[in-house]
């Protein structure tokens, strides 16, 4: 895909969510597309198959979760994996203050190289097995956010300690996530937390069902 129809798919997607994206930010994605597939011929990083894929269900997904972040936030990408959601939301959002924390080395590697490479400030990336000795985070972010990290139970043990007095877990699912929220409902209030919100959307054209699910301790 040449940049000229990268910039229009993703133009035409941001505006189905209601989002503009000056020039700049469009150029920061297409390198960011080309970094993704020049190391994923050496890492496995993304399950995807073609530029469209990684247009619409990383970046534009990725993007839904913007309008639930409020100006100068902080906020927790657990287990960031290739940078979803937490770079795109980045790109888009220069107010925000992101850490990415991967458990994964190479995926590690790959992401500062991102980062530097993209020139995004306010945002860091650690490798996992080294922040439990970083007490620093705990308990230092307005929102902790997973896309791709296991069960919403998993998700929501590993990333509440992480989290400030009032802040907000916010897990990413699919078209499942109200049987699975549904089973694990009872266990969620014995760790404190209560649903706060639920957004229901689409992605952009493919109709994919997708739920936003806020947690508030």
């Amino acid at each position: 895909m040449n940049q000229n129809e990268f910039s229009r798919l993703l133009n035409e997607g941001a505006a189905e969510l209601g989002l503009s994206l000056p020039g700049e930010q469009i150029v920061a994605f297409f390198q960011y597309l080309q970094e993704l597939k020049a190391w994923g011929s050496r890492i496995n990083l993304t399950s995807r198959h073609d530029d469209r894929e990684v247009i619409v269900k990383d970046f534009l997904d990725s993007l839904t979760v913007q309008k639930h972040l409020f100006r100068g936030a902080s906020l927790l990408d657990l287990g960031s994996g290739a940078g979803f959601p937490g770079v795109p939301l980045r790109i888009i959002r220069p107010d925000l203050k992101v850490v990415l924390l991967e458990a994964t080395r190479k995926k590690v590697y790959f992401l500062k190289n991102l980062v530097r490479l993209l020139c995004l400030e306010d945002i860091e990336v650690h490798w996992a097995e080294k922040v439990g000795s970083e007490r620093k985070f705990l308990g230092e972010f307005d929102f902790v956010i997973s896309r791709a990290f296991g069960s919403i139970l998993k998700f929501s043990a590993c990333g509440l300690p992480f989290l400030k007095r009032d802040g907000i877990l916010l897990a990413m699912k699919g078209k499942k996530g109200d049987e699975e929220l549904k089973k694990n409902l009872p266990e969620l209030g014995q760790m404190g937390l209560n649903l706060a919100f639920v957004d229901r959307f689409r992605l952009p054209f493919l109709g994919h069902e997708r739920i936003i699910f806020g947690f508030k301790h």
